[in-house]
């Protein structure tokens, strides 16, 4: 073989390794959420409507062990690109989410209130929509989940 050929075929296999590692850790997170979520059977509904405010319980069953590391909802016209960054507090004590804990294994729930803000609060069409970042016990990745979105009543 020449010094060429050699060239070429370490060359060929070195972005063959590049691509397929990528490819891997690129799929390799998505089919996991996809097949093997952390929550299932999950719902969302309004429990109380205010101005300025909206309230719901969401429920769960929590189906694998994975630590969140982040949970994060959005306030979502419709039909815009519109999206506002929510502040979610814990309906019996008002307390912010900000240390968020693992749930154990099983069905949960939680009421859970939004503040509204004052230009979006008579917006028709507003959605409340949420995605969780899990770190699954094998370390190689997180996996992003969404929760389920929820209609905002009109006042």
């Amino acid at each position: 073989m020449t010094v060429r050929k050699i060239m070429a075929g370490a060359a060929v296999w070195l972005l063959a390794a590049f691509v397929g590692s990528s490819l891997f850790l690129y799929v390799s997170p998505t089919l996991e959420a996809h097949f093997a979520p952390v929550l299932s059977d999950q719902r969302a509904e309004v429990i109380l409507r205010e101005p300025g405010r909206v309230c719901w319980k969401w429920t769960w069953h929590k189906a694998r062990y994975a630590q969140p590391t982040v949970v994060a909802w959005s306030l979502i016209v419709a039909g815009t690109a519109v999206e506002y960054p929510a502040v979610v507090a814990r309906r019996r004590d008002g307390e912010v989410i900000k240390d968020i804990r693992t749930a154990s294994l099983g069905p949960g729930s939680n009421e859970l209130c939004a503040k509204i803000p004052v230009e979006l609060d008579n917006v028709k069409d507003l959605m409340i929509r949420g995605q969780a970042n899990y770190a699954v016990p094998h370390g190689f990745w997180t996996i992003w989940q969404d929760l389920p979105a929820l209609a905002v009543p009109p006042l």
